[in-house]
Order: structure tokens, then sequence, then C-alpha cells
């Protein structure tokens, strides 16, 4: 084998071409035209830089801080992009190498994919195509997912940002995608802040003002502030002011106690405190002071504001460094400097964010008039009346982002009195301007009042306080409109002015609250069309069927707006069904299902369509039965109604006709005794027949001439077999009737002839026998017998044994057939009748034409053909035990509860199917070995393998599991006079080893092929001229 591989392999390296692992393919690109989405920037976050001169990081970011992404994105192809996408990631870094993509808190990937930027469907993408040479949302994107503007809260570490665009037939894919490096940092912060007492933001009138110095700890990372001193000044207009007027120093902010001032880097023993006040992280103090302005002046304004002077932070910084020198002066004892960085006090002049390190208020001697806008929300949640208009309070209010739906809301603007003086009261109104950032178009409405809002009810009324008209005046007041949102994205605004007032709003800056890219999204509408009419479906006037459709719209609770459109049978071409319409009123369809059309089965189904045009669609299969009465008269007067509901499109129909034909029928097999002669014989055919699975409901009626016929009974007659039919016979002067019931799961009665017997019935009693004594036993193989015998005396030729035969499967059916009372035995054969495991019950009564009798016989066994449990030998060996005797042992594995005992089985050769055991066994002794008795003949190796019986004898087939050789001796009676004569050498024993050793020649052949082998593989990969190219290569 060996060798042969080596062939191969030299074969096959023979056959390279080495100039081809030399060649190189380049795909080069020509130059392509189409749409190519770029992404020429990402604008937010900036990349972070570091100075090259003095090492310090620009544009990073804060720990904590929420973060959005804007890029810049354009389409630098020749052709509009119609289908795009884009992405974002942030990756980890070291190195300045990407790493994992980062995760946020909750061990979610910072990875965001909108696919949804542009296409063709504008309830989903707010752009339709992007045009060549066109930028995305004006060169300034704000990524979103799912509507929302996506927001990143990073923690401290090294990032890299990835923004990608994914664009249909994108003509250049090198430019899809920009990165950015940004760095997080921790940061601390001393948040400084003022307030008047009022909760003004411009303070007027004469009275003195209080206010509060707010001192707070932030940052990204826990920490502490020492010593904090806040500058505080006041100036301005005038009289008095705590502290005094001027600039003066705010200390002893925070919580005074005794805490560590140093500590040694490596001694702790080494440690000094003092008595500090402090701040911890996210602690903060407050200081109040008041100012008294200038009662004699008219008018004038005044300031208070706040800085941070300086604070106080410990910790092991390298102002805390101190380097020492140990050892000896001199060369002997040497010396050697030591550096300890210790834990000390460093005080600082700013933190991280000067934002929030100073504060000022503001307030004017004069009267400040101003009125501003508090709050904007979206209300929805309206109900609709049948007009598609809304009424009733919003159940989804107070919204302030998206996504809404696409249904009527309102804009909602809750207003203030922000003036110096509540008793100038000021008339107002707000102007609302929403946007359809999809469409372009923009509406405009003013409003002052706000019915059906968020909250009370608001009419309108002045702002301020008037105390000399009540009711005529608020400090807050409420606006709003109505809008109704289609899909889409929306900017609102809102802004407050006053109206016909003599006086001016002092302060703009709280007069517009607005919303931005506010989107409002299609729920499509589903819904589940159900059949209402309970019971079978029968074709015939008046019956009819209601179909309901459960149809649910997010966007509309009361189904108001959803149209229905209805298909089913009977609606003619290019028409429609009378069920559509709009409104929950056509939600339901009442079919009546009396013309043929409706017969069978047939699909049924509801589209519905909401306002936008979306739509969700259910069908119903519904199954409704024919239904008809045939009729036929024959020559006689006789009529036959047959009154059939039936799984069928065709018309069914029948004739009869009167026949010469007369019976003289011995009926004692159908309970009558005697012979009866018929009165009328009638030629039944029906046009088709159905099965008993395609039958609902069946009867017939006959009507006769009483006068001319007394029919006693009815029969059924088809190839000479007569059937009796269940009929009830009534006649009223000259009119008789016969009603024949048909019964149920029977099928249409076919074509033959119908006997109308006379002569007085004598009805034939039930037998007085019944079986007894029933036994039934199960044998090995599966087969079971059943015995029984009678009790009373049974009538040949009246009587018969009805056999019933059942199984415990599911499903199945019982199998029943009429016997002579002769018999008095069964047997079910286990290979044809019966399935191992399964339990038969056989049920035995007499019967005869007057019916069974009451009393019968009951049995059953199960069948068993085999030994349950899987049990079987393992490892199983053979010794001889003496001269005459093996032993065989072996492990049982498996169930062994269905096993009764054991048997050896074996043969003179082996076999690897267990149904090729051999036939030759013996029972075990025990239930894990067994002796077996050696056998004459000859020497040779004996198989062994041992398998379960159960107590009926069934057992199972193996294979052969081991294996000995059996020598037979034979050596002559002389062997020990004569010990050269033949056979004298061979000796009496067994042996368990099953390979004989390799013959001495054998190995002499093994070479001599090998070395051929070697000679001809040369000779074949060196055929050919010296030089390579001469060389005619066999493979």
């Amino acid at each position: 084998m060996i060798l042969a591989l080596l062939m191969l392999a030299s074969t096959s390296l023979v056959a390279l071409d080495w100039n081809e692992l030399d060649q190189k393919e380049n795909n080069l690109a020509d130059g392509r035209a189409g749409p190519d989405a770029k992404v020429d920037a990402i604008l937010s976050p900036r990349e972070t830089t570091t100075d090259d001169i003095t090492g310090d990081m620009r544009n990073t970011i804060k720990a904590g801080d929420d973060v959005n992404f804007e890029v810049f994105i354009s389409n630098v192809g020749d052709a509009a992009i119609t289908e795009m996408g884009v992405s974002v990631t942030v990756y980890l870094t070291e190195g300045g190498a990407r790493g994992m993509i980062a995760k946020d808190l909750a061990g979610n990937d910072l990875s965001w994919t909108n696919g949804d930027l542009v296409c063709d469907d504008s309830f989903v993408c707010p752009w339709s195509s992007l045009d060549a040479g066109a930028y995305l949302d004006n060169g300034k994107h704000t990524m979103t997912y799912q509507g929302s503007d996506i927001t990143w809260s990073p923690t401290t570490g090294d990032y890299i940002v990835v923004v990608e665009t994914n664009a249909v037939d994108d003509a250049e894919p090198s430019n899809d995608f920009a990165e950015h490096y940004i760095s997080v940092v921790d940061w601390t912060d001393i948040i400084i802040d003022l307030e008047w007492a009022s909760g003004k933001d411009v303070e007027s009138g004469a009275e003195q003002k209080a206010f509060t110095l707010t001192v707070e700890t932030g940052g990204s990372t826990a920490w502490s502030a020492r010593s904090i001193i806040v500058a505080l000044d006041i100036e301005g207009t005038l009289e008095a002011a705590s502290p005094a007027l001027g600039t003066s120093q705010v200390t002893d902010l925070g919580t005074n106690g005794t805490i560590e001032t140093f500590r040694h880097e490596i001694d702790a023993n080494n440690t000094t405190s003092d008595s500090r006040y402090y701040l911890d992280f996210g602690d903060s103090t407050e200081y109040f002071g008041s100012v008294s302005p200038d009662s004699t002046a008219s008018s004038g304004s005044y300031t208070v504001s706040a800085s941070l002077v300086s604070y106080v932070i410990f910790g092991q910084m390298p102002e805390c460094v101190e380097t020492t020198t140990t050892g000896g002066t001199n060369a002997t004892n040497g010396s050697q400097e030591v550096t300890y960085l210790h834990f000390c006090e460093v005080s600082m002049g700013q933190d991280d964010d000067a934002s929030t390190s100073e504060a000022e208020l503001e307030g004017q001697i004069e009267n400040f008039h101003d009125i501003g806008i508090a709050a904007l929300v979206i209300n929805q949640g309206y109900s609709l009346d049948e007009s598609g208009n809304h009424f009733g309070t919003p159940t989804m209010p107070g919204l302030t982002s998206g996504p809404l739906n696409p249904a009527w809301g309102s804009v909602q603007a809750t207003v203030r009195h922000l003036g110096s003086s509540l008793s100038t009261t000021y008339d107002w109104e707000v102007a609302f301007s929403i946007e359809n950032t999809v469409t372009g178009v923009v509406t405009n409405e003013v409003g002052n009042s706000c019915i059906d809002g968020f909250g009370q009810d608001y009419f309108h009324q002045y702002l301020g306080d008037d105390p000399q008209n009540m009711g005529a005046a608020t400090e807050t007041g409420q606006a709003c409109i109505f809008f109704n949102f289609a899909p889409g994205v929306y900017n609102i605004n809102a802004t407050i002015s006053m109206v016909n007032e003599t006086v001016t709003d002092m302060s703009s800056s709280n007069n517009e609250e607005t919303m931005t890219k506010i989107t409002a999204m299609n729920n499509r509408p589903t819904v589940a069309l159900t059949l209402e009419t309970e019971g079978d479906l029968v074709l015939g006037p008046g019956a009819s069927m209601t179909l309901v459709a459960d149809a649910d719209d997010a966007d509309d609770d009361s189904g108001t707006s959803l149209s229905y459109r209805w298909s089913h049978p009977g609606i003619p071409d290019n028409a429609t069904s009378f069920c559509d319409g709009s409104g929950p009123a056509f939600s339901s369809c009442n079919l009546l299902i009396d013309m043929s059309h409706y017969a069978g089965v047939h699909t049924y189904s509801v589209v519905v369509i909401d306002a936008f045009g979306s739509t969700g669609l259910d069908f119903i299969n519904v199954f409704v039965w024919n239904q008809i009465t045939a009729s036929s008269t024959s020559a006689s007067g006789v009529t036959m109604d047959y009154n059939l509901s039936y799984n069928g499109v065709n018309t069914f129909s029948l004739t009869i006709e009167d026949s010469d034909a007369e019976y003289t029928q011995d009926l004692t097999s159908h309970g009558f005794a005697g012979e009866y002669t018929s009165e009328l014989i009638l030629d039944y055919a029906p046009s088709t027949t159905y099965g008993p699975e395609d039958v609902l409901a069946q009867d017939i009626t006959i009507t006769y001439d009483a006068t001319a016929i007394t029919p006693t009974s009815v029969f059924y007659i088809s190839n000479s077999n007569w059937a009796k039919l269940d009929a009830t016979i009534s006649s009223s002067g000259n009119d008789g009737t016969i009603i024949i019931n048909m019964g149920e799961n029977n099928p249409v009665l076919s074509g033959g002839e119908i006997a109308l017997m006379g002569g007085e019935i004598q009805i034939i009693e039930a037998s007085a026998a019944n079986p007894s004594g029933l036994t039934m036993s199960a044998s090995a193989g599966g087969h079971i017998t059943a015995a029984w015998g009678y009790t009373g005396t049974t009538v040949p030729g009246v009587d018969w044994l009805e056999y019933t035969l059942c199984d415990d499967v599911a499903g199945s059916d019982c199998h029943t057939q009429n016997l002579n009372t002769t018999t008095v035995d069964s047997t079910l054969n286990g290979q044809t009748d019966t399935v191992h495991g399964v339990t038969y019950t056989l049920t035995l009564r007499v019967c005869n034409g007057g019916g069974c009798n009451p009393t019968v016989a009951t049995a059953s066994a199960k069948a068993d053909n085999s030994v349950d449990g899987n049990a079987a030998a393992t490892a199983m060996s053979v010794t001889s035990k003496d001269a005459n005797t093996w032993t065989v042992s072996w492990t049982v594995s498996g169930d062994e509860a269905d096993v009764d005992h054991w048997q050896i089985c074996w043969g003179s050769s082996s076999w690897d199917v267990a149904g090729d055991m051999p036939t030759t066994c013996s029972d075990a002794a025990t239930t894990t070995s067994g002796d077996v008795n050696k056998p004459g003949g000859n020497t040779q190796m004996y198989f062994f393998t041992a398998v379960p019986v159960d107590a009926l004898g069934n057992s199972n087939n193996d294979v052969s599991m081991t294996d000995i050789k059996h020598t037979v001796d034979v050596t002559l009676e002389d062997c020990e006079s004569d010990p050269t004569l033949e056979g004298c050498d061979e000796k009496l024993g067994d042996d368990t080893q099953g390979d004989a050793g390799v013959p001495t020649w054998t190995w002499g052949v093994i070479i001599g092929l090998v070395v051929v082998a070697f000679v001809v593989g040369a000779f074949i990969l060196s055929r050919g001229g010296e030089g390579e190219e001469g060389k005619d290569w066999d493979y």
C-alpha cells in the first residue's frame, strides 16, 4: 500500500506545469457607470487626534455623554440610487487596528443597520431615490434605527467608528465606507448653578429676591472634591445683598469631617489627617443668598454670578512624588535614590467641563414682560366615528418622540406666564407648523384652546392673574390642533406670540419648541376569517351561512377606516360582491345558499384595506352539501320521492317502472316466518350513486293506490340478493304511504328492484341459544387460538354465529363475519393475522332473522412472537471444560423482564446476519453460562452465540460472537510403541486462536512482487528523451 501511494504521488508531481504557478491573474475593473454611494465624511463624532508637539489629545469624548452619528453621504455615480441602506459599527481598537465589535452595558453589539433609507416604498423609506451628484439629507444625515436617532453612551476606551453604505448596483465598493478613531476618557466636573427662589429666569419687582447657589460633583467616575471655593459676584442696581455686594468667596461647601490629607506610598502608618469640607461624587450642597433691589431707582438691572475658583483633590499625582537617598555616603556603603508616589492633596483651578463651572442670574427693576412655551407633545389613540371623525380623549397622550401611528393626533403646547408680575396679563396664540419631510408639504395652523387633548379641556384665557375678574386669566394655558398623520417623517414647530398687546415679549428664547424627525409608520391590517354558522351547511330554500372577518388595525381601533372586499361563489364576472363596503358593518357577509353553485367545497376570502392602501388577506374553504328531492312515477301510479343531501354538484335523478315480475320468497332469514308473495315489483334506476362518506342524509317516500295493493313489507333486490328496508307503511282512505329510513353512514341505494311484499307478517323470535365457555390463548410465534361452546339449542339454517374481532390499535376498525353455529374454534396466524404486542378481543353472539340473543361471550389475548426488552448477550467467551464439554459464558445487556431462559446455538461456520443463526441449540444452565457437548468428526472451528427465550418459547436471533478450534485425535493405538507412524504427531486438544501462522514461502513471493513493482514504476516515470521536453510522460 505504501509503495502504491509513493508511485501515485510521483506521477502527480511530474504532471505539474511549474510556469502556471508563476502566473498571476489581474482582475482590473474598467471605468464603470451607474450609481455610486460614497461616504464622504463622518461628521459626528469628530475624530480624536493627537497634537504632535504637546501630545495633547483633541476631540476626545467624555465617558457617559450621549453620542449621535452624523455622516456626509453623496452619490458620485452617473445614475440615481434607488435602494440603499447604511450601517454604523463601533469597534474596539488597540494600536490603531480594528478589534472586536464593542458592546454596550447589556452585552449587545454596538452595530446598527438601517436597510430602509432609500427605496420605492414611501411608507417605509424617507427617500425614494438619491440622484446622481446629490447629497443625502442635504449633506448632513443623522443616522436612525427603527425611526429613532441612534444614540451611543460610550464607556472609557479607544474605538474605531465605521460607517458603511449598501446601495443596489453600486459601481465602486471601495468608497462605501469611512472610519474614525475615537478616544473616550474619564472626566470630573464641579457643577455650579444659580436659581431664583421664585423659579423665574429673570426677576423683577422691588421686594427682596432670594437665590440659591447649588454646587454638585459630577463626571464619569467616582471621586471627591475638597475645599471647594466659589466666587460670588453681586452687582447692579441694588441696595443690599447677602453676601455683600461685589465679589466674595463662598467656602465651607459640602460635609465637614476629619479625613486623610497625606499617606505614604508604602508606609501605611505614615499618614496625616485634618479637618476638611468635602463633596463626594454625585452629592450636592446649597448656599442661600438674597439681593434687595434699589427701591429709589425707576429702572435698572442687576446680576448674581458664580464661578469656580479652586478645589482640592486627594490621590497619587505627579505633585506627590518624593525622591530620597538611602544608604551611606562613601564608596564602601554605597547610596541609592528611591522615588515614592505618595497620596497627597493637590489644588486645582479648573475641572474638565468649564461650561458648568459658572452661572448667572439676572434681575430687572422695571416690569419684565414674558410668555413662553413650557412643553410640546403629541396625543394619539383617538376613536373615530362612522364618518372617520375623531372624538373622545387620547389613549396615548404626551408623546415626545416617534414612531407615531398613521392616524389622527393632536399637537399640544403648554404655555406659561413668565413675566415679572402675574397681575400683568397677556392675550396670546400659538402658531403650529407641521412639515412632512418626505412630501415637502407644510401645514400651518393657529390655536389658543385645547379640547380633547392631554388633561382637562382648556378654553382660551389670558395668561396671568386678574383678581378683579376671576376666571379671566390663568398662569398656564393649553393650545392644540388636530392633524391626520400619514406615513412619513415630520418636523413640528410651535411658536407663541402676544396678541393685541401694547407691550413686547422681552425674552424670545422660550417662545419656540420644536420636535424633529418624528416618524409615522403604517401598520398593515390583519384579518381572521371565520364561519359563524354552526352545523352542516345544506343547500336549500332559506338556507344561509354567515362569514365574519375579524380585522385589526393598530392605527384604527374602531375599524371605521377599513374597507372589505369579499370573494365567494355566485359573483358575476367583472362584478363585486354585495358584501363589499367600508366600516365595521361590512365585516360580515351573510349568503343565501340556495343555488347549486354553492354546493361542494369553495374558497371564500376577504381582503381588508386600510386608509393608506395596505392590505390583509384571509380565506377559508367551506363545504356545502347539495340537496335535492328526485321523483319518478310508474305507469301504475306509484311515485317514489328520494330526498338526498349529498356531496356533489351534479343533479341527482331516478326512474321507477312497473315490473312484470312476481316473487314468492322465504323471508325467514329476515325475521319473517314462512313465504310471502309480492304485491308489486318496481324497477328502480338512479342517475348515479354516492358512497357513505358523500351522503349526509337520505330518505325515500313511496305513495301508491291503497285500493290496488296492500304491501306489508318492502325489500330491495340486487343480483338475486334480498335486503329488508326499514319501512313504515301507512294508509288513509285510498292513499298509501311508505317511508323508508335509509339510516346513517349508508350509500345511495344503487339500481335494482323494489319489492312491495304482501301477506300477514309473522315475526320470528330471536335465537334462544348463546355462545359460552369462550377462551383465548397466545402461543409462540404470535399465534392465538380460541375455543367455545353453546348453551341452548341452535337451529341450523336459521341461526348463525356473529364473530367480531377487534384490536387495541388506535384508529383501527373491528371486523365482523357470520359463521355457522357448528363452528367451535378459530386460530389467528402469527405471521399473517396478528402483530406482536397487540391485544385482540373476540366477541361472539348467536343471531337469526329475528335478532340476536343478548347474551354474548367475550375474551382477549395478546399476540407474542418475540422476546421484549432487547436483552442480548455480550462479551462472550468459550473454554474447554473437559475432554467432552465446552463452557460458554457471556454478559447480559438490556431488559431481561420478558426472558424465561437462555439458549446456546452453535455451528461449524460463522454468520454475520442474525437470521442465519444455526438451529442447533441447547438450553443454558444459567442466565450467563451453559455447557455444550463437543461433537465428533474431524478437526475444525466451531462458532457460538446465546439468545434469550421467553415463557412462550419465542427466541431472538443473533450473530456469532466467539469461536473455538476443536482438534480430533487420530493417533493409532500403537503410537506409543511406534511414534513414527503417520498421524502419531497429532494431539487431542482445543485452540481458541483463530489465525494460523504465515507459511515461510509466502515471504519470498511478497519480496519478489515488491521488486518488480519498483522496477516497472521507475521505467514508467523516466520513459522518453534526456531533456524534459523530449520525454513522453505516462500517467
